[in-house]
């Protein structure tokens, strides 16, 4: 559960999270310098933002993908129960 939500969740949710402080710190800014003008949140690049999402979710997943594993040419032995414990699974080099 905690692997979905950092490969999956994070990513999606990263854009709108820095999109929010950067406009607290550009009203924070526009308070103090005095302008009249604060950014504001409704008028934010919602599509901009969620396409960002999407694209850094598909590109961490991709690189998950292709970057971590066993090579293709490995054994896999499967979990096997001993004496009442579970030894996991895992992959050989085959030799």
């Amino acid at each position: 559960m905690l692997r979905q939500i950092i490969q999956i969740g994070l990513p999606l949710i990263l854009p709108f999270v820095l999109y929010g402080l950067w406009l607290k710190w550009a009203r924070v800014k526009a308070i103090r310098e005095g302008h009249d003008v604060i950014p504001p949140w409704n008028k934010g690049p919602w599509l901009l933002l969620f396409g960002a999402g999407v694209a850094l979710t598909a590109a961490i997943l991709i690189f998950t993908a292709l970057g971590t594993g066993a090579p293709p040419d490995s054994i896999y032995h499967a979990p096997v129960l001993r004496d009442g414990v579970v030894e996991p699974g895992y992959f050989e080099p085959k030799k």
